[in-house]
């Protein structure tokens, strides 16, 4: 997996929360979204979850998707998307989201993956699962927190 440099995450966010600053006060998102964030890299989990804060969304983050899972279980009408790493260990991404759409059918699905992967291979490996967005890693936090935000807006 690929680290990201300390220094470029600092710069991001900076530029991310300048950038918000700059647009006079003007929302960038629609109305406020609540997002299960799952990621086992705790930095990586933390960083994500900054940039959608500072977008102005309610996030809650796990790095072990089976208590996410769990939570999500009890919590589900409290979400609008779940984003979720593909490789973590004790269930991978894919189970995840399995899960999640067992329990609320239409949750939105994002997944953030330092691998590539498009929609067209992921219907083929798991095709009764509707993904709405995939993020690749690294990303930097206001062009995250832009593709959240857009996935929320097309809500259908």
């Amino acid at each position: 997996m690929q680290k990201i440099p300390p220094l470029y995450i600092v710069r991001s966010i900076k530029q991310s929360v300048q950038a918000q600053e700059k647009s006079n006060g003007a929302q960038v998102v629609q109305k406020v979204s609540s997002v299960l964030l799952i990621d086992d890299e705790p930095g990586i989990l933390t960083i994500l979850k900054r940039s959608l804060e500072l977008a102005g969304m309610n996030t809650y983050g796990f790095t072990n998707p089976v208590l996410a899972v769990e939570h999500f279980r009890n919590n589900a009408n409290s979400y609008d998307i779940v984003v979720i790493d593909i490789r973590m260990p004790h269930m991978n991404g894919f189970q995840v989201a399995r899960a999640v759409k067992e329990i609320k059918p239409d949750i939105k699905i994002a997944f953030a993956t330092s691998f590539e992967i498009n929609n067209k291979e992921f219907k083929r490996i798991l095709p009764s699962t509707k993904v709405d967005a995939f993020i690749t890693k690294p990303v930097k936090p206001d062009k995250f927190a832009e593709i959240v935000n857009g996935v929320m807006v097309n809500q259908s």
